[in-house]
C-alpha cells in the first residue's frame, strides 16, 4: 500500500453528539497530514472497577484516527472503519489536564487506509499507541448536518456518561440508543463502540483488590452498524484469568439482533 492515493481534498466534519458529551476540541490538520485534537480528562473517565478507564479514549481515539484515514479518500468517496486497536502503557489521568491524540495515515490505496497515532498526556508523555484502519465506500454523508444539543449528564463514571446498565454473570452492559451517541450515519458512533466494549470488559474481569488489572490493549472489528433506535448489548466472555494477565472478549449485538462488533480486551497488572 502506498499513500499516493491524497487526491480528495482535507474534510473536517462538523462536532458530533459524542464529540460533544466527552467535551473533546476541534479536530486539526496541518500541512504534513497530521491530525490532532484534545479532550479534558475528568472524574466521569472511571470505569465500573474504580480505575481510570482505557475505553474514555474511545471517542477521541476514533475521531482523530478515522480523520487521518479519511484524507487519502478518493473523490466524493468516504471512509468507514473495519478496525480500531490501541496500546496504553500508563493510566489516562483524571485531573481534568488535556489528553491529546495525533495522527496520520501511513498507508492506501484504492481500497481503504490505514492511519497510525499516539495517546499523549499534557506533559508530552506517552500514554498509548493506536492504530485504525479503513475501507472507502462511494458517496459522501451529509457532516454539514445540524447535530442535536448535547447535555452530559452528572455521570460519576463511563457507565453512567453511556447511560448504560450492567448486569448478569457473563457481564452483559446494556446501552440504550440515543442522539447523543450517533456518528453522521445515524448508527452508534465507532468510539463509542470501542468506549462500551472496553467498560463491559473491565466489569467482567476487575481482578481481585489485591491485585487489581488495568486495560493494557483493546481491539474491536466493526462487523455492521448498530443503529440508535434500540438498546445494544455488549456480552462478555472471559477468555483467560491468570493473576497477573487476562483476556476478555466481547460482542456486541443491536437491537436488530445481529452482531455488530467483537472486541478483545487484555486486562494486566501494572
Amino acid at each position: 500500500m502506498s499513500v499516493d492515493l491524497m487526491v480528495a481534498p482535507v474534510l473536517l466534519t462538523a462536532p458530533l453528539g459524542p464529540d460533544r458529551l466527552v467535551g473533546m476540541g476541534p479536530i486539526e490538520v496541518d500541512d504534513t497530514g497530521l491530525v490532532r485534537a484534545t479532550m479534558p480528562t475528568a472524574p466521569w473517565m472511571v470505569g465500573p472497577d474504580g480505575r481510570p478507564s482505557a475505553g474514555a479514549l474511545g471517542v477521541l481515539l476514533d475521531a482523530v484516527l478515522g480523520q487521518a484515514m479519511l484524507l487519502p479518500r478518493p473523490v466524493d468517496g468516504w471512509a468507514v472503519t473495519t478496525e480500531l486497536a490501541a496500546d496504553l502503557v500508563a493510566p489516562v489521568p483524571l485531573d481534568g489536564s488535556p489528553v491529546t491524540v495525533e495522527a496520520r495515515a501511513v498507508a492506501a490505496d484504492a481500497e481503504g487506509s490505514l492511519s497510525q497515532g499516539r495517546v499523549l498526556a499534557a506533559d508530552g508523555t506517552l500514554l498509548g499507541v493506536a492504530t485504525e484502519w479503513g475501507k472507502f465506500t462511494s458517496g459522501v454523508p451529509d457532516v454539514d448536518a445540524v447535530v442535536p444539543e448535547v447535555r452530559v449528564p452528572p455521570a460519576g463514571s463511563v457507565v453512567g456518561l453511556l447511560g448504560g446498565e450492567i448486569s448478569g454473570d457473563p457481564v452483559v452492559l446494556s446501552v440504550p440508543g440515543v442522539a447523543a451517541l450517533a456518528n453522521e450515519l445515524d448508527t452508534i458512533h465507532g468510539g463509542i463502540m470501542l468506549t462500551a466494549s472496553e467498560v463491559a470488559a473491565a466489569a467482567a474481569l476487575p481482578g481481585p483488590p489485591e491485585r487489581p488489572l488495568v486495560t493494557g490493549s483493546m481491539r474491536i472489528c466493526y462487523l455492521r452498524p448498530s443503529p440508535v433506535a434500540g438498546t445494544t448489548q455488549f456480552r462478555t466472555r472471559v477468555l483467560h484469568a491468570g493473576r497477573s494477565f487476562g483476556v476478555v472478549e466481547v460482542e456486541a449485538w443491536g437491537p436488530t439482533g445481529k452482531l455488530a462488533t467483537t472486541a478483545t480486551v487484555t486486562r494486566r497488572v501494572r
